[in-house]
């Protein structure tokens, strides 16, 4: 088995020469094999080695003790160990996620804090050929596609298995014969939960009345998922820059007519990739989301707007199909303007000047900014986001016009509306940002103070 971990680290450049390694090391069979083939390659294939355990608490003295367990492993091996306590169970009420759930997010967020304090690195976890055929056969279960079927990688982004062709029994096998000690989770040989109906129930049954080689066929069939799902990745990477827009860390903008253009699959996988490159994964995201989504694109309208897992939101506006990664509550925002001195207004990342110029100083022809007459304002000068009920009267027309009709009329997206900027004095709005100023405000010849308007988006903000 020993060889077996090495050549699996050898032929899929799982981990590089001078590598941090971080063990997920709950004190199992599994993590110590893991353990003991690591510290036993580490100065062969010269990579560094570290240990995180989380006590999840709800075992009571049990856990306790895989902790000390754990903690001595360590101190005699001289590993360095990350030790975290915290209640699953109390931290799935806190995110309303399933306890299973709320235990990965609780064990990967450790991960990665680890792997901050020691200056990055990779994590090593203990998945084994059982646990591959468990995931499959839970996933058939539930009716996965492809992505599910193939189950879990060697290798995906910075998280290794290297063990993950090696069966439970040559692992138990290899502890006992080299006297390493483990610890038993015996909540593991309850048959009350799925997983380990399928374990304890499922697959010896399979095994007996079907094929005894059910665990191996199980895995074949992982590795051949795997191969189909990167060719499909590569196809929908293609399909999705087709139909990109924008994206940035909170949106990605997709165009919806030519979304329409494609087959029902192939828009489901844009929706699935667009969602995993917010994200980060798809996890919690089920066919019937991305089905909901699909026939969104076919029969929504603009200013349409659906809620996903997670506090993700789809939405329509005009020609985009927007993926939302949170549901954002914007705050209105109001500040007296200082004039002649820039002014950053941080609710849209986005800077205004507003100056009195003499009348001599007016340039018709200047692009970049906007003048009205400033011995019109009355009272005060404000910026702000819109309210409900805003209006004014365009520049060349006699009638009032409701912002948001203006907007409509712009086709701006609904998304965008709340982030422009307004300058109003105390009775109207004097000018919109993008759109024109209040009639009434004009420059004319009688003019003779004018305020100018500028302004530049802060990208890096």
């Amino acid at each position: 088995m020993y060889n077996l971990v090495k050549q699996n680290i050898i032929d899929k450049n799982l981990i590089k020469p001078g590598e941090n390694v971080l063990i997920g090391l709950s004190g199992g069979p599994d993590s110590v094999f893991l353990f003991h083939n690591l510290r036993k390659l580490k100065a062969e294939l010269s990579f560094n080695i570290y240990a995180s355990h989380i006590n999840h608490m709800y075992r009571g003295e049990d856990a306790q003790q895989d902790e000390n367990f754990v903690r001595e492993l360590c101190l005699k091996y001289k590993i360095t160990l990350f030790v975290k306590r915290k209640h699953s169970g109390d931290y799935a009420r806190e995110l309303k996620v399933t306890e299973e759930e709320a235990g990965r997010i609780l064990r990967y967020d450790f991960f990665r804090e680890n792997l901050n304090e020691i200056g990055g690195g990779i994590i090593a976890v203990a998945h084994n050929l059982n646990d591959q055929a468990e995931t499959v056969l839970q996933r058939i279960i539930r009716g996965s596609g492809i992505d599910g079927l193939s189950a879990m990688s060697f290798k995906k982004d910075n998280l290794i298995r290297p063990m993950l062709n090696v069966p439970k029994s040559e692992i138990l096998d290899y502890l006992q014969k080299n006297n390493y000690e483990y610890c038993i989770d015996k909540t593991n040989l309850h048959d009350i939960y799925g997983r380990n109906k399928i374990r304890l129930n499922l697959i010896p049954y399979l095994e007996k009345n079907f094929n005894p080689n059910i665990q191996n066929a199980l895995f074949r069939m992982s590795e051949t998922m795997e191969r189909d799902k990167k060719i499909i990745e590569k196809y929908t990477l293609l399909k999705f820059n087709e139909v990109l827009i924008s994206k940035n860390e909170k949106k990605i903008i997709l165009d919806i007519n030519k979304l329409k253009n494609v087959e029902d699959g192939e828009s489901g996988r844009i929706i699935r990739k667009a969602i995993e490159e917010l994200k980060g994964s798809t996890v919690n995201f089920e066919l019937k989301h991305i089905d909901y989504a699909v026939n969104f694109i076919k029969t929504g309208t603009t200013g349409k707007k659906i809620n996903l897992p997670e506090g993700f939101t789809i939405e329509i506006s005009y020609d985009n199909f927007i993926i939302n990664k949170l549901v954002e509550i914007k705050s209105n925002f109001q500040y007296n303007v200082e004039l002649n001195r820039s002014m950053y207004i941080p609710e849209v990342g986005k800077t205004i000047l507003c100056r009195v110029l003499d009348v001599s100083e007016f340039n018709r022809e200047d692009k970049n900014s906007i003048s009205l007459d400033y011995s019109l304002v009355k009272g005060n000068l404000f910026v702000r986001n819109r309210l409900p009920g805003d209006s004014m009267i365009p520049c060349g027309m006699t009638g009032s016009k409701k912002i948001k009709d203006i907007f409509i009329d712009l086709k701006t997206p609904a998304e965008e509306r709340d982030n422009k900027l307004i300058i109003a004095d105390d009775d109207n709005v004097l000018w919109l940002e993008n759109f024109r100023i209040h009639n009434s405000y004009k420059v004319s010849s009688s003019t003779y103070k004018i305020l100018n308007i500028s302004m530049e988006d802060n990208i890096n903000e």
